[in-house]
């Protein structure tokens, strides 16, 4: 099957990809790897007038330690979260993880802010962040704000993220 038809956008910022999902309202979601997002739409069980892809937003990439802390963009593919020397040494259990994540091809093309985001409760990424009890960047038109995991999970599927959120 194919996706119903649908506007496709690529900001390059942060800002943009948050001024594009507030200008465009419910009628738009986020792509970041597609790894949860594309089959849906393929089979049609999700459809939408607006796709917002992340994947040219350069700020949302990147792994590094700082101030103490692993701080991971949201587009950082899965391999690459699972081969950082920076995670392996600062946050082991989601080194350990991540090779559990589905198959090579998977981890080579979703990322961990698509995971987390969509909440599977089967997925790796989301246990993690309730076990190390992470804090979620998240950005709006209405600016930043920081979500422990055990409130940034609602229930299955569903997260406190809100129409235009991006998770950062």
């Amino acid at each position: 099957m194919k996706p119903a038809p649908f506007e496709y956008h690529a900001p390059t910022t942060v800002g943009g990809a948050v001024g594009l999902l507030d200008e465009l309202g419910d009628g738009a979601r986020v792509l970041a790897g597609g790894q949860s997002l594309i089959p849906l739409m393929a089979l049609r069980l999700s459809y939408f007038d607006h796709l917002v892809d992340l994947g040219r937003i350069d700020e949302l990439r990147g792994i590094e330690r700082l101030d103490g802390e692993v701080r991971i963009g949201a587009t950082a593919r899965q391999a690459e979260v699972g081969a950082s020397a920076v995670v392996a040494a600062g946050v082991p259990l989601l080194a350990r993880s991540t090779p559990l994540i589905g198959h090579f091809q998977i981890r080579n093309r979703g990322t961990l802010g698509g995971s987390i985001a969509h909440a599977d409760p089967a997925g790796e990424y989301p246990a993690v962040a309730l076990a190390l009890d992470a804090v979620m960047e998240i950005s709006s038109a209405a600016g930043r704000r920081e979500v422990r995991a055990e409130d940034f999970f609602r229930f299955t599927w569903m997260t406190c993220l809100e129409e235009g959120d991006v998770l950062t």
